[in-house]
């Protein structure tokens, strides 16, 4: 049995924003910091007619020192409505 110090962790989840190059069609994966060396890392995500979800996912970090997960990043909450918070406000009237 292996010991827990030397049992490889789970890789790292890094979010990622998709910046295309200038005067092509080409589009990247842009890394804003990696958790490994703190540098600025691009990955490729095909062109604007391919889908770039699909390059999403763990890959290898240029740097050299290990691999981690490209994700995207979380979607804020939505606000309530109008309705909602009259609900709400009734709601806490009645306790």
């Amino acid at each position: 049995m292996a010991k827990k110090h030397r049992q490889p962790s789970a890789p790292q989840e890094v979010y990622v924003q998709l910046l295309n190059m200038p005067g092509t069609k080409v589009l990247f994966w842009a890394v804003g910091e990696c958790p490994y060396c703190g540098a600025r890392h691009y990955h490729p995500a095909g062109t604007e007619r391919d889908d770039p979800g699909e390059r999403l996912g763990e890959v290898a970090s240029p740097c050299g020192n290990g691999p981690y997960i490209l994700a995207l990043p979380p979607r804020p909450l939505r606000k309530k409505g109008k309705k909602a918070k009259r609900r709400d406000s009734w709601d806490d009237l009645d306790e």
